[in-house]
């Protein structure tokens, strides 16, 4: 169950969100005590479930790290919503909840007779969150959508990258727009409750990826600057990154280019890390060693100075906290779920379902779990 006593504490999201787009803005409600059921089948799991790759034997399903990293307190609830009785299932979970998330291509929930109409037949106080990629109107609203291609279509791509080199996307290993949406997205849905309190209707959520991310470059785009600067920055004397003698790289800034000692690159190649921030500290100048996963775990996470990560119940090293409250702690309580994990609890206790009642949804496939590709 969702932990209790904390801000959205009583409140119940079915969870169709995949990626980090959808999961970890859905997580991040489970971490502020929503009750959050990640709904998937075996015909259509999370994406981040295979990319630990597929290893015949096990139930490699289950085994993902990136799966584990943001679904993390949540229910796992089987469910095919292509099945006529899936269906019918999943809305009379959405009878009894208060938000709906997805981050589905457009057009994928029509097809599914799971349109935000659909929704309100059966409870007109649902929430409908839905995180697109170009928006629910326009042009390209149906366009298929990459962290890459909203690094393009954004402009964040065009002001990333070297002045002499081409423009750079964030790429997979951060994937900015998935980042800053999954944040952004939960905030959105607790304004939300809070809209339906005072007015007693649902809403649907329109929360399209490109137009946060062009806000967030909003003082670049709208004054025309769209020069790549690779390390520097036009504010200080001088900026880059520098490399050490045993392979540590510095961000070094400093207010008079003159201060630095020239040229800085061979200058700090034949020195320490510790020996260049002390070289530098008597100029009156800042360095500071570019903080690896293993420097950040060893010299923050073990110190207990951050939020950002976490423990989850078995002691693992986990994505974190964006924010953190000084009484009632958010915590990983519940690690992410096996695929389908809760399904009979959720079936008994929301829907007071039977024993053969759940049994004859299994069989007709209605509930499968088992990954068909």
């Amino acid at each position: 169950m969702a932990e209790p006593n904390r801000p959205l504490s009583g409140i119940r999201v079915l969870d169709l969100g995949m990626i980090t787009a959808g999961a970890s803005g859905s997580a991040l409600l489970a971490d502020l005590g929503a009750d959050v059921m990640k709904v998937e089948s075996g015909g259509a799991i999370d994406l981040f479930s295979t990319w630990d790759g597929r290893t015949p034997g096990i139930d490699w399903w289950n085994r993902s790290r990136f799966f584990r990293f943001t679904n993390r307190n949540k229910r796992g609830v089987g469910i095919d919503l292509k099945s006529p009785d899936g269906r019918a299932l999943f809305l009379r979970l959405v009878e009894q909840s208060d938000v709906v998330l997805e981050n589905f291509r457009r057009g994928v929930l029509e097809r599914l007779k799971l349109s935000f109409a659909d929704l309100l037949a059966v409870n007109p106080r649902i929430i409908l969150a839905s995180i697109t990629s170009q928006g629910e109107h326009g042009p390209d609203r149906a366009a298929a959508s990459y962290g890459s291609t909203l690094d393009a279509t954004s402009g964040l791509a065009s002001i990333s990258g070297y002045p002499d080199g081409v423009p750079a996307i964030s790429g997979m290993a951060l994937n900015y727009p998935d980042q800053i949406i999954s944040i952004f997205a939960a905030g959105v849905v607790v304004t939300a409750v809070l809209e339906r309190r005072r007015t007693g209707k649902g809403i649907h959520l329109d929360i399209p990826q490109r137009e946060l991310a062009s806000f967030l470059l909003g003082e670049r785009i709208v004054a025309g600057d769209q020069t790549r600067l690779g390390n520097g920055d036009d504010t200080a004397g001088a900026q880059d990154c520098v490399r050490s003698a045993d392979n540590v790289w510095l961000v070094v800034r400093a207010a008079d280019a003159t201060a630095l000692p020239a040229p800085l690159d061979a200058w700090a190649a034949d020195r320490s890390a510790v020996e260049i921030i002390a070289g530098l500290a008597a100029r009156g100048i800042r360095a500071t060693p570019v903080a690896d996963g293993n420097r950040l775990h060893d010299a923050v996470v073990a110190a207990g100075d951050c939020t950002a990560f976490a423990h989850d119940p078995a002691g693992d090293w986990a994505k974190g906290f964006p924010f953190q409250f000084r009484e009632r702690t958010m915590r990983i309580a519940r690690p992410a779920p096996c695929l389908g994990e809760h399904t009979t609890e959720v079936l008994r206790e929301l829907l007071k379902l039977s024993d053969s009642e759940i049994a004859a949804l299994d069989a007709s496939g209605a509930t499968s779990v088992l990954p068909t590709a």
